[in-house]
């Protein structure tokens, strides 16, 4: 009997311990969870965050993965975030079928901010939220970890996420510079403002034809540093640009907006340069920036040429007299020799942003409000163009949404109404080509009509929503499972203004939200930038026709 009892109570132990390790253990204690998160997120580039696409998806904010270390089988394991205070609903990054033991899954979160975001001034702790789930799990089973992380400010812009400890070259020192064109803002109404009144002050409206002249892009720089002259704007100085290899100190910098440039009458480098940036944009011009140790400086490119100009040229207190606007373009070539001397020997510290490229490749500027006060500001500051009075800023609309060419009128086409197929709600010249529904992969797309030289286009979205933002919202999320990026914001009412990047060119385009079949229908018409200007008032007879 004794000799039994020994193995009977070896037998008893072995099950309890086999049954606590099925019911009564830990069932998380063999998945292994490692988090690989940013320092910073800015503002200004929240939708470069939230889309996986953009630049190469290399700009999340955190990497969860998950190593299954057991003998176990885990079936649907879901991994969950969540950001208090600005994305509080669980939202799941990736649902995983089998788990097997020795796997690895990983799951990036691109989050989805809301553009309110851009309206945040200071900088903030901020913490996210990860919970993990599998088939069957036990709710003390769950696995939840958090980490911190700080939002920027708006105006705020950090050099790299890289640590300190783990720079290792110029690479990395400045490994968020293609963030620079989120700084550039040709959309912000302030801006269209800004440039339709040096156009017609400066430049008296002698534009026409200046995105494909040298000689007028030429021109249109150096009147544009001549407003700046004429306003008595102040160079603040060159701080922040990093100067070394090892300046840490100077991993991030408070930028003033280009609004902010103009309206304060003052800026340094970096904000002079994003100001030409956006102007020149915003007029029709493919803008560029150069980066050298220390300091940027603006420019264009014309047909694969490069220009550049001294915009710090201007001067300011403590630092010296003014130049003309000659000399502050033959130091920006001077400087541009150099430039490219250096790139070519393969210098890393010279480094160029092309600012409409890395807009097709996802690095779209933030969204602005219009803001009457500084309208008025700027209105001040235009007196000194010519010495006369501006009327007053009349708001956002249409005529101003993109610049008018202001010269001899070119032929204007005769207009008809569609006569094929449903109503398109705009007038089409005679000769254009009309396509009903173009793109089988985007059945909101009804139609597109184009010129017969294919610079002009209009597109007709029928969405399925009555509320004019959730259709614009639909055409952005389908426009970019095609490949393409939109920035757009609504003005007064129905009307909207925007421009789309992608296959290696940026589209302007203004249009309007109508009420259509149940639904909302989406109208606009615009132009490859290279030939809006001179489209302009086509454009614009088209854009009225829109009902």
């Amino acid at each position: 009997m004794k000799r039994l009892l020994l193995p009977l109570c070896t037998a008893v132990v072995g099950l309890a311990l086999i049954l606590f390790g099925f019911l009564g253990s830990d069932d998380s204690g063999n998945l292994d969870l490692e988090i690989e998160k940013i320092a910073y997120v800015m503002p200004a580039a929240h939708k470069v965050y939230a889309n996986p696409e953009a630049l190469d998806g290399r700009f999340y904010l955190f990497k969860a993965i998950l190593r299954n270390d057991s003998p176990k089988v885990y079936k649907d394991v879901s991994i969950k975030y969540r950001i208090p205070g600005y994305i509080s609903e669980w939202t799941e990054l990736s649902l995983t079928g089998e788990l097997h033991p020795g796997q690895t899954t990983v799951a990036t979160c691109y989050p989805k901010f809301a553009d309110s975001i851009t309206d945040k001034m200071t900088e903030s702790q901020e913490k996210a939220e990860i919970e993990i789930t599998w088939e069957d799990v036990a709710e003390k089973d769950v696995i939840e970890s958090e980490f911190g992380f700080r939002i920027a400010g708006r105006n705020n812009f950090v050099y790299t996420n890289i640590t300190p400890d783990e720079i290792s070259g110029w690479a990395d020192i400045r490994s968020n510079a293609v963030l620079f064109p989120c700084f550039v803002t040709p959309n912000d109404p302030l801006i269209r403002y800004y440039t339709q009144v040096v156009q017609q002050k400066v430049m008296k409206g002698d534009d026409a034809g200046v995105v494909d002249r040298p000689k007028e892009a030429v021109r249109f720089l150096k009147k544009l540093y001549e407003a700046t002259l004429m306003t008595s704007m102040v160079y603040g100085g060159s701080g922040g640009i990093p100067k070394e290899y090892d300046d840490v100190s100077s991993n991030s910098q408070e930028f003033r907006l280009p609004r902010e440039v103009i309206t304060g009458n003052t800026g340094q480098c970096a904000e002079l340069s994003m100001l030409y940036a956006s102007v020149c944009s915003a007029a029709g011009l493919d803008p560029v920036l150069y980066i050298v140790p220390g300091h940027m400086y603006p420019g264009v490119k014309i047909n694969d040429q490069y220009f550049a100009i001294e915009a710090t040229g201007i001067g300011g207190e403590g630092i010296g007299g003014s130049a003309t606007a000659d000399e502050a373009y033959e130091t920006g070539m001077k400087s541009l020799d150099k430039f490219i001397t250096a790139a070519q020997q393969g210098d890393p510290r010279y480094t160029i942003i092309d600012v409409h490229q890395l807009n097709g490749e996802g690095a779209i500027p933030m969204s602005l409000k219009d803001d009457s006060y500084l309208r008025g500001k700027i209105d001040e500051l235009a007196k000194n163009f010519d010495n006369k009075p501006l009327t007053p800023a009349p708001q956002p609309g249409p005529s101003e949404t993109w610049p008018v060419v202001n010269g001899p009128n070119p032929p204007q086409p005769n207009f008809t109404p569609a006569v094929t197929g449903p109503p398109l709600s705009i007038a089409i010249p005679n000769g254009w080509i009309t396509a009903q529904h173009p793109e089988a992969n985007l059945p909101i797309l009804t139609a597109q009509i184009s010129s017969p030289d294919m610079t002009i286009a209009a597109s007709v979205f029928d969405v399925p929503t009555n509320d004019p933002a959730m259709a614009m919202g639909q055409i952005q999320q389908q426009l970019a499972y095609q490949g393409m990026n939109i920035v757009y914001q609504f003005e007064q009412g129905n009307q909207i203004m925007g421009q789309t990047h992608g296959y290696g060119m940026t589209l302007n385009w203004i249009g309007k939200a109508l009420p259509y079949n149940n639904g909302i229908r989406i109208v606009s018409i615009g132009s490859p930038i290279q030939y809006y200007q001179a489209n302009s008032q086509t454009i614009l007879q088209l854009f009225n026709t829109i009902q």
